[in-house]
């Protein structure tokens, strides 16, 4: 169409979702990192999830009441998962087999990479060892996410939104009280704690469905509104407050803020000049969560071992995050994902809206139902 060409790409976008998703991105990279500087960057999953169920539901649903099945649906979910999972787990398990030349890191020995690893490439959880995906430890969710969009196309989309209702009070109140146990919601990597993992996933991501069943604005202001959601996620993940106890906090965040935070981010956006920004942290941000851990142990060698400064070294593991991250997503998951949408679709669609990439366009002729 004529000055489609002329269009820039964050325009008719979940802008403020991108944003809040490459934001939250980041600080589970810095979380791996240095968990002081952010100490509570894990609660970033459950907004993940909560994002997930909501922007799924919403460019999914039409096409399943218009007989999309389960099978294909589950077909170009994997498209788009993975491409970039693969690459992760490729070069997070060459980080782990040099860990044990340079003693840094978790070293496991070759007999356990060589069970573990096909199973992983599968996108299942290694039996072999208590972490689920030992080389890329947090996969884990990658695999729940895969769950809950079976159970998404299977059940929730059949629910009314009272039952999405219950299934989520259902949900935190077995989650809630394994929180407050473990002082802490950094759960879900460890074959132990698979069924807290399960609850946990089908509370955020229920949550992102009842969201998006709920009537939605007709438009999105741009405004200053936006700016206080990119900075409501960051304090959220970034900040360590005494007063309040960490279970209790992460409780709140995961439980209350992380489903608010998708709400209010999908009505609004943030001013004009930001949209770029929040846009390519969201085009980056799934790539940047499956490399990241290949990065963390070479770039604590200069923060520990060498004494470089931590703020700076932070910067730096979050910058070079970034640019393998897009490298990997500009060279490997885009013209992967095209190649494969080709191959499974007769009319081709490359790069489909997925988390974080939702389009306005996408979602317009949506008619959510109750």
């Amino acid at each position: 169409m004529p000055g489609q060409a002329s269009i820039p790409p964050w325009q008719r976008r979940y802008v403020t979702l991108d944003g809040m998703r490459g934001i939250a991105a980041l600080a589970v990279a810095l979380f791996h990192y240095n968990i002081s500087q952010a100490p509570h960057g894990y609660v970033a999953v459950d907004f993940f999830f909560a994002l997930s169920g909501f922007v799924l539901c919403r460019a999914y649903l039409p096409r399943w009441q218009d007989g999309m099945g389960t099978w294909a649906f589950l077909k170009q979910r994997v498209i788009r998962l993975y491409p970039l999972f693969l690459v992760g787990l490729l070069v997070t398990t060459l980080s782990a087999v040099s860990n044990r030349y340079t003693g840094k890191g978790d070293i496991y020995s070759y007999e356990k990479i060589a069970t573990s690893l096909p199973f992983n490439l599968l996108m299942l959880p290694s039996p072999v060892t208590n972490t689920l995906f030992p080389f890329n430890v947090p996969a884990w969710s990658l695999f729940f996410e895969l769950i809950a969009n079976l159970g998404l196309v299977l059940v929730l989309f059949r629910l009314p939104r009272l039952a999405l209702l219950a299934l989520c009070l259902a949900a935190g109140w077995w989650y809630a009280p394994v929180v407050l146990e473990n002082e802490g919601g950094n759960l879900g990597a460890v074959w132990h704690q698979l069924d807290t993992s399960m609850v946990r996933t089908t509370f955020s991501f229920t949550a992102g469905v009842l969201i998006a069943r709920l009537p939605q604005p007709a438009s999105r202001p741009a405004g200053w509104l936006g700016v206080a959601c990119l900075a409501a996620i960051a304090a959220m993940l970034l900040l360590d407050l005494p007063a309040i106890p960490p279970a209790h906090y992460d409780l709140v965040c995961a439980m209350v803020l992380a489903p608010l935070l998708v709400w209010i981010g999908a009505r609004c956006e943030p001013p004009r000049f930001l949209a770029p920004v929040a846009w390519f942290l969201g085009e980056v941000s799934y790539a940047l969560y499956a490399v990241h851990w290949a990065l963390m142990e070479p770039l604590r060698y200069f923060k520990d071992d060498l004494g470089f400064n931590p703020v700076l070294m932070a910067f730096a593991y979050l910058g070079c995050c970034i640019a393998l991250a897009w490298l990997c997503m500009r060279w490997i998951d885009v013209p992967v994902r095209a190649w494969l949408s080709g191959k499974n679709e007769r009319r081709p669609r490359a790069a489909r809206s997925e988390p974080g990439e939702l389009s306005h366009a996408a979602v317009a002729k949506s008619a959510i139902g109750g």
